[in-house]
């Protein structure tokens, strides 16, 4: 709950428009990890700016006719009890840190984008944001029809096996968007999960992982039907990937531990030619 005195409900309005500005701004030159971070800094300038305008320069001052006694009137702007105009150092204080690790991110995101099989696993991976843009794919129309049946088969055992979510979700409206590329020796999935943090728990994060390996070990046989080759799934939110899985198609169960989330594991395969 937000709690303000006088206008100080437009504290948070100017830092998010600050942050979403900053963020715009720096994606626009490539560099989104940063956006955070200078967004804050703009928005200790809005704030100090916007004050400046509202605050009067000389106080009110009101004399009692009868004593003379004089009441300096100070207008009384805040947010949670802090006053507007110290808001100005909170939020520069807190753009210094949030450039420092945008910076971080973006030196590890520029080390990535530099290996090979990132551009063309990122065009995939950006196929599944939304189902705008569609709900299945595949860098073959036998993988698209793989990819069809491991989202067709996800959603029905998802509802039978789990609680909440959201049916009707705004991104995927409900539905498991996936893309399958075959490479010559591994298969990959990637599916971007509806509500993916609703599942919440150890219990339920561990048998939606569990579930995804076994449908893709037998949607992938169409692919592979020796089972002889390698096994990736990513299972994705609206912003990252919660879980990334990778063992062999023989496999039960996967021989990597599915909370390992270096998406960088799938660019050799996208980076090679396919079969």
């Amino acid at each position: 709950m937000i709690i303000w005195t006088g206008l100080g409900i437009l504290i948070p309005l100017v830092a998010i428009f600050g942050v979403v500005a900053g963020t715009f701004i720096l994606s626009a030159f490539g560099f989104p990890g940063a956006g955070p971070g200078i967004g804050l800094g703009l928005a200790a300038l809005g704030n100090w700016g916007l004050w400046k305008l509202i605050y009067p320069k000389q106080p009110k001052i009101l004399v009692d006719p009868a004593t003379g006694q004089q009441v300096v009137i100070k207008p009384n702007h805040g947010l949670f009890f802090i006053p507007a105009k110290a808001w100005t150092w909170i939020l520069a204080a807190l753009a210094v840190p949030a450039i420092f690790m945008g910076g971080i991110g973006e030196r590890e995101t520029g080390k990535k984008a530099a290996m090979p099989g990132f551009k063309e696993f990122k065009a995939a991976d950006d196929l599944i944001d939304a189902k705008s843009k569609g709900e299945i794919y595949g860098n073959s129309e036998t993988a698209k029809a793989v990819a069809g049946e491991f989202s067709t088969t996800m959603k029905t055992m998802t509802e039978a096996m789990f609680s909440g979510g959201s049916k009707k979700n705004f991104m995927t409206g409900g539905n498991f968007l996936t893309y399958c590329h075959e490479g010559s020796d591994t298969i990959v999935f990637l599916s971007h999960v509806p509500s993916l943090r609703s599942y919440k728990s150890d219990e339920a994060k561990d048998g939606l992982n569990k579930l995804a390996w076994t449908v893709a070990r037998q949607a992938a046989s169409k692919l592979d039907p020796d089972r002889k080759k390698t096994l990736l799934i990513g299972l994705r939110g609206v912003a990252s990937y919660g879980s990334i899985q990778q063992g062999k198609t023989a496999d039960e169960q996967p021989g990597t531990p599915s909370d390992f989330r270096d998406t960088s594991v799938f660019f050799p395969t996208f980076a090679a030619r396919t079969p």
